[in-house]
């Protein structure tokens, strides 16, 4: 009976310990292309979003993140996968003057503001060399974070 137990208690032991072997490995996977379906999992992650194609073909992301809407754009894909880049952009149709789009760029670095109507905050994701899940992530908190700070921006 003793036997029993022990066994069953390193199989647990066992269990957890390849279930967490896993998970780092996952987490420690490096993607050299733009993955649509990792980049919505995280994206639904900071709010709503949804899979849909461009006028391409390539993949795109509809999403909202503190109310904003917002699109992630895939760049540099084959056959509509594969893609080398992504975009997050976000925009109003109030017109924004090019001295606030530099206001804004002088005080903030990741993610630039451009003058003219629609798009007016993009930040771009390359994933030459590789990009863990972890940095992806941490790249759409960035952007996440932006989110009040582009509001006031445009009021």
């Amino acid at each position: 009976m003793r036997i029993r137990r022990w066994f069953g208690a390193v199989g647990a032991v066992v269990a957890t310990f390849l279930s967490f072997a896993a998970s780092a490995q996952e987490q420690a996977q490096v993607y050299m292309t733009a993955d649509a379906d990792l980049v919505l999992e995280l994206a639904k992650g900071f709010g709503s979003a949804s899979l849909e194609k461009d006028s391409s073909g390539d993949p795109m992301i509809n999403g909202r993140i503190q109310g904003m809407k917002y699109v992630i754009w895939f760049y540099g894909c084959k056959e509509a996968k594969d893609c080398r880049s992504i975009q997050l952009s976000s925009g109003y149709t109030d017109e924004y003057s090019a001295e606030k789009a530099n206001e804004w760029n002088a005080k903030y670095r990741w993610i630039k503001a451009y003058e003219k109507d629609g798009s007016n905050f993009k930040m771009d994701v390359d994933f030459k060399g590789g990009i863990t899940r972890a940095n992806l992530e941490a790249q759409l908190a960035t952007w996440d974070s932006f989110i009040g700070d582009m509001k006031e921006s445009v009021e």
